[in-house]
């Protein structure tokens, strides 16, 4: 496997959180009390989680790519 593909792995599993994170904003509506703090809580942590695993993903893409996605400031340049 390469990096790219493993990299594409990680972009499909993020999809699968934000669909699952979709699905526990739909079951927010109906909660009271505590069952909404744990719905909440589950949507935290799945955003972190597919937050993470996007990143991973693309940089994973992007590793042999030339193109650089980082900013340059001007402490980092040559005159």
């Amino acid at each position: 496997m390469t990096l790219e593909q493993l990299g594409k792995e990680y972009l499909k599993q993020a999809d699968d959180l934000k669909r699952m994170i979709e699905g526990y904003s739909v079951l927010k509506k109906g909660a009271k009390g505590i069952e909404l703090y744990d719905i909440n809580n589950r949507i935290v942590v799945l955003s972190e989680m597919e937050r993470d695993t996007r990143i991973t993903g693309k940089q994973l893409v992007e590793y042999y790519s030339n193109i650089s996605t980082k900013k340059v400031y001007r402490s980092h340049r040559f005159n």
